[in-house]
């Protein structure tokens, strides 16, 4: 089987590429939806609707630090689709971008714990959105407070607005834990997928046939055909069958 085709039907390069895709897709088209309808139709709702924080943990899990570019494109997406509704300030596009970037480091957390025990438990899955979610916002509030802001004003304000969609992501990471194939790594999962379909092709006769098929010669020695006088122990079991002449 070639590497780049581990997944039996696409590369694994295209696979990895279409998964992420998707995922982009998703968080893109929920930003944009949360964006307009909220300042279409609750314009005095405070919270925000965000996949940011589940998307990009699930894509750290499933292929490691690729998940830094969903954080920072969620701030870009963010901010440009409030264009849409007027001016924005172009610090804005560096506060949600810069500080979301801040969650890139809760990749390290599988370096202390790994992937697989982290998920075992739904008590040990909490602490990774635990970390994310502290990550940003002192991310935010910190890249807030270059620009002038307070920076506990910022906090506050980022605290109210996200716990909603870190409650998504608790929430997501939560049932996916139990989904086969979702929160592991991808390329050690369709590595593993590949060998137990290469396993399964194998017969169990051809895996056996070269220790069960002997000539005729050695079957006569293993039944005592070869003409030479069996030698009998104290006990009357035949030491012929025990050890054949060529044995000894």
């Amino acid at each position: 089987m070639r590497k780049n085709d581990i997944s039996g039907v696409i590369s694994y390069n295209n696979f990895k590429f279409v998964d992420l895709f998707l995922f982009m897709v998703i968080m893109a088209v929920l930003e944009a939806v949360n964006v307009f309808a909220v300042k279409q139709w609750f314009d005095k709702m405070y919270f925000s609707v965000s996949l940011m924080f589940t998307v990009s943990l699930i894509v750290f899990v499933r292929w490691n630090l690729w998940g830094a570019i969903f954080p920072v494109t969620h701030g870009v997406l963010y901010c440009a689709f409030l264009c849409a509704f007027g001016g924005v300030d172009p610090s804005s596009f560096v506060i949600y971008s810069v500080g979301n970037a801040f969650i890139i480091p809760v990749w390290f957390i599988f370096k202390i714990i790994p992937k697989e025990k982290l998920f075992s438990k739904w008590y040990l899955t909490l602490i990774y959105p635990a970390a994310a979610f502290v990550l940003v916002l002192l991310g935010r509030s910190a890249v807030a407070a270059c620009f002038g802001n307070n920076f506990l004003q910022a906090l506050g304000e980022t605290l109210f607005t996200e716990s909603l969609n870190i409650t998504f992501a608790v929430v997501a990471l939560l049932i996916l834990r139990r989904v086969n194939g979702m929160l592991v790594d991808q390329k050690k999962y369709l590595i593993s997928i590949a060998r137990e379909r290469d396993d399964a092709r194998i017969p169990q006769d051809d895996v056996w046939r070269g220790y069960t098929e002997l000539d005729e010669e050695e079957l006569k020695k293993l039944h005592g055909g070869s003409g030479e006088e069996k030698k009998q122990v104290d006990d009357g079991i035949s030491m012929w069958d025990e050890y054949p002449p060529d044995s000894r």
